[in-house]
């Protein structure tokens, strides 16, 4: 991880919080936890019940902080068994920056091939592979993990423009991963009976490689990824959705520890910073919450100033909600 550790305290007004390591919080006092124990803290605690006073990095290389270039360079990928392919000579970060209209077969293995689907969609070759033919618009499902955790599926653009690298996207087919920018997608989060909140079902009609592709019921404006590089309209890319991603796209003046959401209002595909508010819940509509302020993570350094962008960058550390890290608790019988 680009982070070692994690200097946090309780946000004013709280009483008292249970960290995921099982140590008590009670304010006044500060606490260090480590990387992963940080990454297992709820993207509702990070909102409203803890504040980051500061964040410990592995190191000040393109690994672990935005870059003044803005460009995607994951940790782990420059030496070793990682940049080694199987087969096809597609090397795991290569994988990761193919953006195309039609995707070609190639195979990986190792660590890449953690979290997938053995032999891919089209039923050949080992490890992961990606269909020959044209789809239909939907990117099958395809997830990756990286050598440090990260994780990433395949999406698809539909949308009239490029999506550029380090902006932040939204569903507006989650079923057939199709992304856009949040400016524009409807997203709207309800609790039912038992006040379970989730985000709202909508039907869509979206154009795809072989004509309109329409999808009863699926979920439009949440969380989908950061861009890893430019997606143009109609093309096929990779984004990311858990880990830390080293260049995401926030406000001038971000600053290290900062909780980022997305900006339903943004064209440009820009983070916003969110302080803790309070869940409010009108007509069975739920504000306030960091599902419905649309959370993903924590910003891990100051926000740096791209070149030739006219856009600030910062590596963030995305918290998916799409599976609980798992944690084993161990009772002390002493």
């Amino acid at each position: 991880m680009a982070a070692r550790s994690f200097v946090i305290q309780l946000q004013p007004g709280v009483g008292q919080a249970i960290l995921p390591d099982h140590r008590k919080m009670v304010p006044g006092l500060q606490y260090v936890v480590d990387a992963e124990t940080f990454s297992k803290i709820s993207l509702g605690a990070r909102q409203n019940v803890i504040k980051v006073v500061n964040v410990n990095l592995d190191d000040t290389g393109t690994g672990s902080v935005a870059t003044a270039s803005g460009t995607f360079v994951p940790a782990q990928v420059s030496s070793g068994l990682n940049v080694q392919a199987v087969g096809s000579g597609v090397t795991w970060l290569n994988l990761l920056n193919t953006v195309s209209p039609n995707l070609s077969t190639f195979s990986i293995a190792g660590f890449a091939a953690q979290g997938y689907d053995p032999a891919g969609t089209s039923g050949s070759n080992t490890g992961i592979s990606l269909p020959q033919a044209a789809l239909s618009g939907s990117a099958s499902n395809q997830t990756i993990t990286g050598p440090d955790g990260a994780r990433y599926t395949l999406v698809y653009n539909g949308t009239a423009s490029t999506i550029s690298g380090g902006w932040v996207t939204v569903w507006a087919d989650e079923n057939n991963r199709y992304i856009s920018t949040a400016s524009g997608v409807n997203y709207t989060v309800k609790t039912d009976g038992l006040g379970t909140a989730y985000v709202i079902s909508a039907n869509t009609t979206l154009s795809g490689v072989n004509g309109a592709v329409t999808t009863v019921g699926t979920k439009t404006g949440a969380f989908a990824g950061i861009a890893l590089v430019n997606i143009p309209t109609g093309n096929f890319g990779w984004v990311q959705f858990d880990g830390t991603c080293p260049n995401v796209v926030v406000p001038s003046g971000t600053a290290a520890g900062s909780t980022v959401a997305v900006d339903m209002n943004s064209n440009a595909g820009a983070a916003k910073t969110v302080s803790p508010t309070a869940t409010v819940t009108t007509s069975g509509v739920v504000t306030g919450s960091a599902l419905a302020n649309n959370v993903f993570g924590t910003a891990l350094n100051t926000a740096v100033s791209g070149t030739g962008t006219g856009q600030y960058f910062s590596s963030v550390e995305i918290r998916s909600r799409r599976v609980k890290k798992p944690y084993v608790r161990v009772l002390n019988k002493n």
